[in-house]
């Protein structure tokens, strides 16, 4: 990286120039003697000048008692006071279209209060590999970088990624956070870079590579590591390995609290065959156990399984069904499910264990700590296009990202960022949308 993409984002503060005062004695006039002509012209300015002053006061007077009179008045359009903002009511029941994208270069009063640039997005562009950073309220790009495969720490602030690695240049596993960057791991000959899960407290990443066979296809080798960040922690330590058998290792999630690491076993067809989880012992020993899960259906995609963000649970889509499934991080024989809810994107929402998905013309939140025998128990927000997905949440969890329609990577198209209340029975459902490649891949976090 150079000194301009050091970090996630840079704020910009232009100095005014101080302007300078005139020498004390520049503009002093030479002494010199008044006639009485010169006096009397003097004294007739001087009193116009008191003239007008009074004029004016006379029709700031009036215009301010008709403004009160004004405010009296209740068939009258309201004033709001110079603190305050006037923002029109949205209906949450109200249909979202392509065509009510707002340009970036005209941010409305709504734009402004849904918008929030502590916050922004990363993009994949139309470069291969690289990724770049923006504000919310702008597709102005901050900064990028080139990887090869990333996540996102549970707080937003940080990123693991891989770089790309190329001829003799080996990959690296490095973490970029504020104006810093950290290189972890760098692989050795003949290794790649393969999943990245960060730690529930964001202090340490699980990680896997792969060795042999081809890249995106079958390994003959994969390894599950883990690397704490702390300087007396464990650096690069494997803690499970897969050799000769046509599945790799993509890391889920690690609860440091339970000392339980889990992962997926995955192959050329991208499902999940296997659910592992290793337990870290006491004495610095690893305890592995493994669940086959093909038993069910076609199983669930790899691609689609994540863990909220204290790493409690997991959720995974069904290949073939659409169902969402979700379980507790060390039982997925515990798990239940949601029938045919995750065609459309089914995500954690950040600092809860509520699993966001579109349905129809709505975006349901359903909490996995209430859900009974009828599946999750939901609250919604309506008016959601029926052609769009669920892209990601805001990192902080106060509004979610939908893409309208489908759009390639490389092209621009149209994204709604949906306000939520911290009660999602309580949001008003109040969004804007705006324009994006159909890279954007998540939200990250900048203060």
């Amino acid at each position: 990286m150079d000194d301009r993409d050091k970090g996630l984002t840079h704020l910009f503060v232009r100095d005014l120039d101080e302007i300078p005062l005139p020498a004390r004695g520049e503009w002093r006039r030479m002494a010199r003697r008044e006639t009485i002509v010169m006096r009397s012209s003097r004294y007739l300015l001087a009193g116009g000048a008191v003239v007008a002053v009074l004029a004016i006061a006379l029709i700031v007077g009036y215009q301010l008692s008709q403004r009160q009179q004004s405010a009296a008045n209740p068939s009258a359009s309201p004033t709001g006071s110079p603190r305050e903002t006037s923002l029109p009511v949205v209906d949450p029941r109200a249909s979202v279209t392509p065509s009510a994208a707002t340009p970036a270069a005209a941010v409305s009063p709504v734009s402004a209060a849904i918008y929030d640039d502590r916050f922004g997005f990363l993009v994949f562009e139309q470069q291969a590999g690289k990724a770049s950073f923006r504000n919310e309220s702008s597709n102005a790009r901050l900064s990028s970088f080139e990887q090869q495969g990333f996540a996102v720490s549970p707080d937003g602030f940080s990123i693991a990624y891989w770089t790309p690695g190329s001829g003799p240049s080996p990959q690296q596993l490095r973490i970029i956070g504020g104006a810093s960057e950290l290189t972890l791991v760098t692989l050795a000959s003949g290794q790649r870079g393969g999943g990245i899960a960060w730690s529930s407290d964001g202090a340490a990443v699980a990680y896997s590579t792969d060795s042999g066979g081809s890249l995106g296809g079958a390994a003959n080798s994969s390894t599950l590591n883990i690397y704490e960040l702390a300087a007396n922690g464990r650096h690069g330590t494997t803690i499970a390995t897969e050799s000769n058998t046509g599945w790799f290792y993509r890391p889920i999630a690690w609860d440091r609290s339970a000392n339980i690491v889990a992962a997926g076993l995955t192959g050329e067809g991208g499902g999940m065959g296997f659910y592992v989880t290793v337990r870290i012992e006491p004495d610095n020993s690893f305890n592995l156990q493994r669940m086959d899960t093909k038993s069910s259906g076609l199983g669930v995609l790899m691609q689609s399984v994540r863990a909220s963000s204290d790493a409690k649970f997991v959720l995974g889509v069904d290949f073939g069904s659409s169902d969402i499934r979700w379980w507790p991080l060390a039982d997925y024989a515990a798990g239940k499910t949601q029938s045919g809810a995750g065609k459309r994107g089914a995500l954690w929402r950040p600092g809860t264990h509520e699993i966001g998905f579109l349905s129809g013309e709505q975006l349901w939140l359903g909490d996995v700590d209430k859900a009974g025998a009828q599946g999750l128990c939901c609250t919604a927000v309506s008016g959601v296009p029926a052609t769009s997905s669920l892209r990601t949440f805001r990192a902080d969890g106060s509004a979610a990202l939908i893409a309208v329609g489908s759009t390639g990577s490389a092209e621009l198209g149209d994204f709604t960022l949906i306000r939520l209340g911290g009660d999602p029975k309580a949001t008003s459902g109040d969004r804007v949308t705006f324009k994006e490649l159909g890279g954007l891949a998540t939200s990250v976090r900048f203060r």
